[in-house]
C-alpha cells in the first residue's frame, strides 16, 4: 500500500499533464520525459552522478579507515566513538545552517582562516566548483559516521583468534587487513555500498539549505529538481518524470552493484 501503490501512481502521473493536486490531468505520453531532460533534468542527473560518486568514495573510505583505528586496541579509543554519531542525531537543517556560516564569503570561519594565512578567499556561494565541493563535504561529514558504526560492528564479528595467530606468525597490520579482514568484510561492504549509494542519489536537505541548487544549477540534484519543478513551478509532470527516472536509476545501480560484487564474493 505504501510502496507499490505510490510507485504505480508515480509512473502513471509521469505520463500525464496537470497540477500537483492531480486535477485536470491529460495524457501526454513521454512528453514529460523529453521536456524534463531538455529543461535541466539531464544536467541535474549529471550533478547527481558527480555528487554520488564523490560522496560514496569519501564516506566509505573514511568510514573504513576510522573503524579500523577505533577497532585497534588503543587506550582511549572508545571515547572517540561518540563524535562520529553526533552528525547522525543532530537535525540536518541545523547543521547545514552552521556549515553555511562556516563557508560564508568574507566573514565565514574558513575564509577568515585563509586570509589569516595570507591566502585568497574562496567563494563557496557563487562559484560552481566550490559550491559543489561544499555540499559534498557537508554530506560526507553528515553521513560517514554511519559507515564507521557499520564497519566497526562488522570488524567485531571477525574471528579475533585467527587474526592474532596471523600476527604471531609475522603478518603485519597491512597483510592482515589485505588478506584476512578485507575478504571477510566483502558482504558488509556490499550492504554499506548500496545504502551509501542510495543516500547519495537522494540527497536534498543540504542542497536546499546551503545553495538552493545554485549557482547556475551547479548543485541542482535530481531530487532538488523534483522539488523545484513540482512545488515551486507546479509542473507535476516533469517532477513525476524525474522521480520515475531517479527510481529506475537507483534500482539499476543497486542491482548492478549486487550482481557484480555478489558474484565476486561467491567466487572468493
Amino acid at each position: 500500500m505504501f510502496s507499490v501503490v505510490p510507485l504505480a501512481m508515480l509512473g502513471w502521473r509521469s505520463l500525464q499533464k496537470g497540477n500537483v493536486f492531480g486535477t485536470s490531468l491529460r495524457f501526454v505520453g513521454l512528453r514529460n520525459y523529453r521536456e524534463m531532460l531538455a529543461e535541466g533534468g539531464g544536467h541535474a542527473l549529471g550533478v547527481t552522478a558527480e555528487y554520488t560518486v564523490a560522496f560514496v568514495l569519501l564516506t566509505m573510505v573514511l568510514g573504513l579507515v576510522l573503524a579500523l583505528l577505533l577497532n585497534a586496541k588503543v587506550p582511549g579509543a572508545r571515547r572517540l566513538r561518540a563524535p562520529f554519531v553526533i552528525p547522525l542525531v543532530v537535525p540536518a537543517v541545523a547543521t547545514a545552517l552552521i556549515w553555511g556560516n562556516l563557508f560564508a564569503p568574507r566573514f565565514g570561519l574558513l575564509n577568515r582562516l585563509l586570509t589569516g594565512l595570507g591566502l585568497a578567499e574562496i567563494d563557496f556561494v557563487s562559484r560552481p566548483g566550490p559550491a559543489l565541493a561544499m555540499v559534498i563535504l557537508f554530506g560526507t561529514w553528515q553521513f560517514f559516521g554511519q559507515n564507521v558504526i557499520l564497519y566497526l560492528a562488522a570488524l567485531k564479528t571477525l574471528p579475533q583468534d585467527v587474526l592474532e595467530a596471523a600476527g604471531v606468525d609475522g603478518a603485519g597490520a597491512w597483510q592482515r587487513f589485505r588478506y584476512m579482514q578485507w575478504p571477510m568484510l566483502r558482504r558488509n561492504t556490499l550492504l554499506i555500498l548500496v545504502v551509501t549509494t542510495l543516500t547519495g542519489l537522494q540527497t536534498f536537505t543540504q542542497i536546499y539549505v546551503l545553495t538552493s541548487g545554485g549557482p547556475d544549477g551547479a548543485t541542482r540534484t535530481a531530487l532538488y529538481y523534483v522539488y523545484d519543478e513540482g512545488f515551486a513551478k507546479f509542473d507535476a509532470g516533469r517532477a513525476d518524470a524525474m522521480g520515475m527516472v531517479l527510481f529506475l536509476l537507483s534500482l539499476a545501480v543497486t542491482g548492478l552493484q549486487i550482481a557484480v560484487l555478489g558474484r565476486r564474493d561467491e567466487r572468493a
